[in-house]
């Protein structure tokens, strides 16, 4: 009879812990997918983090990582329409070298690029933490708990002040208000360009410049302490993992003192055998017009995007040993996302195909 209770007893306990550990899965799952759908779906950002872990296995052999300044300068559409090149652009907006640190190790875990284009804007930065709102944008597309935690304590002044991103939903629980429909999508729909999507991001405007007159120089600017502490991690592992790194000086009207700043980077990075290109370098003659390639005194719009990214694939095939993936039924992904967009193309009013741009 002792037995007998004593077995009764035993299950219910069991029990007790089978549903308790049920509830906990459940509520778990519950809350995550509460913080996903109030997550903003932002694809300057959030959204060409979640995509990369939808892009076969060693697909990506040119990773751009960096500032808006990239992912609306560099057509991965026209890479790999012109040159076969494939590329994937994984930026964010005003992304200091410690979140592209962070997402360079997330990438690791599944490609192998055979490139990093690395965006030297941020050398020019002078805050040592990120703002709220970019540290959202940066890092809660992450996936992996390590490098998204590793990069909410970067973004932050005190450890303390990490806590709420990394729960996240203390940091987004008021966006119901302006919920729709597509936020509850999961996967998310990449603003409406699905999961062949590589990242670019186009800007569709046109702003009259002037071309900059600029006196080039050796004089160096220091870099923001931070900014240099993790410009140092990212050539360090990309030296380790043996993949070359190509710093870049992405074309924009509001040059002016950058070069400074830049001369810095470049000499860093020499240290550690790597170069860069500073495409605002006059000498560089590539038929972009200031008076109709830019969106705005620092973005690329459609028409400039295309015209640096040919020079950009021209550059790229002339340096390194890319293959040419075109024909390949493993990179469909990238036929289709270039065939959308071409197809898309005309219709953007900074095209320059409507004759209303100057």
């Amino acid at each position: 009879m002792k037995a007998q209770k004593t077995a009764s007893r035993g299950k219910q306990i069991t029990f007790f812990w089978l549903r308790l550990v049920s509830f906990a899965c459940v509520a778990v799952l519950l809350l995550s997918y509460a913080n996903y759908v109030l997550t903003p779906k932002h694809d300057y950002g959030i959204c060409s983090m979640m995509n990369l872990y939808r892009q076969p296995k060693d697909s990506i052999d040119v990773l751009a990582v960096g500032t808006s300044l990239a992912y609306s300068g560099i057509n991965t559409n026209v890479l790999w329409q012109e040159y076969g090149i494939a590329a994937y652009n994984l930026c964010s907006a005003e992304q200091p070298f410690w979140v592209s640190y962070y997402t360079i190790r997330e990438v690791l875990k599944t490609q192998h690029p055979k490139l990093i284009l690395l965006d030297a804007k941020p050398a020019i930065y002078t805050r040592d933490y990120s703002r709220r709102g970019r540290t959202i944008l940066s890092t809660f597309g992450i996936r992996g708990l390590e490098n998204r935690i590793g990069a909410i304590l970067a973004c932050v002044e005190k450890p303390q002040d990490a806590v709420s991103y990394i729960l996240g939903l203390p940091e987004v629980h008021s966006n119901y208000a302006k919920l729709e429909a597509a936020d509850f999508v999961l996967p998310p729909d990449n603003g409406g360009r699905g999961e062949s999507w590589k990242g670019y991001i186009e800007t569709d405007a046109v702003e009259k410049h002037q071309k900059p007159s600029l006196v080039y120089n050796a004089v160096r600017r220091n870099m923001n302490e931070r900014e240099e502490e993790y410009a140092r991690k990212i050539f360090e592992l990309a030296r380790q993992e043996n993949i070359p790194l190509l710093l870049i000086g992405l074309p924009n009207p509001d040059y002016a003192n950058d070069h400074m700043y830049y001369n810095s980077l470049w000499s860093v990075a020499a240290e550690y055998g790597f170069s860069g290109i500073n495409y605002n370098d006059p000498s560089l003659r590539f038929g972009l017009r200031y008076s109709s390639g830019f969106a705005d005194w620092q973005h690329l719009n459609v028409k400039g995007s295309m015209t640096f990214s040919h020079r950009l694939g021209e550059d790229l095939q002339a340096m390194f040993d890319l293959p040419d993936h075109r024909g390949d039924t493993y990179y469909a992904s990238y036929d289709n996302c270039a065939a959308q967009w071409y197809e898309r193309y005309p219709a953007f009013e900074s095209s320059g195909l409507k004759g209303d741009t100057p």
